[in-house]
């Protein structure tokens, strides 16, 4: 009683969204801004297990149950992705890879990039550092900030370059 509205401010599973597909309706109805956020982070199967995250098609799947349900809504809502570049066992392959599929999906143009920060205590953490996986095989670790940035850069002017396009 006496709540007018609740507003999503930050990103929200899309893998649980996509199991529940009347809650993304809601949550687009009633509960999204101009964008729903959802943090898919990376693109290459191989980083998404690293980070422990569902792989690339599980997203690919809710992009496709997203456009389904925001074409249904009475207002526009679009999808922006977080996405992270530098991640332990990232290269620069990767990187373009991933412009490539989020490209294809059209949903490289709202995406928020960010670059990997080492932070105390997590498993990302302690493979940046030891260069290796939780199994002890050796990945690559990109240390180089001028590289990261170049990366990040990367996928912000594609993004640049599609805005305006429609999808």
């Amino acid at each position: 009683p006496g709540i007018r509205q609740v507003q999503l401010g930050s990103g929200v599973r899309y893998e649980v969204l996509l199991e529940n597909p009347e809650l993304l309706d809601d949550l687009l109805r009633h509960h999204a801004g101009r964008f729903l956020r959802v943090a898919p982070e990376h693109t290459s199967n191989s980083i998404l297990g690293l980070m422990r995250k569902p792989d690339f098609e599980t997203f690919a799947r809710f992009v496709a149950l997203f456009r389904k349900t925001a074409a249904r809504v009475p207002r526009p809502v679009r999808l922006a992705p977080y996405l992270v570049v530098g991640h332990p066992g990232e290269t620069d392959e990767d990187v373009r890879e991933m412009m490539r599929l989020l490209a294809d999906l059209g949903v490289l143009v709202d995406a928020d990039v960010q670059i990997f920060t080492p932070t105390p205590g997590s498993l990302a953490t302690a493979m940046y550092c030891a260069g290796t996986d939780e199994a002890g095989r050796p990945i690559a670790v990109e240390r180089d900030m001028n590289r990261l940035v170049a990366r990040q850069q990367a996928l912000i002017n594609a993004a640049t370059a599609r805005r305006g396009r429609s999808y």
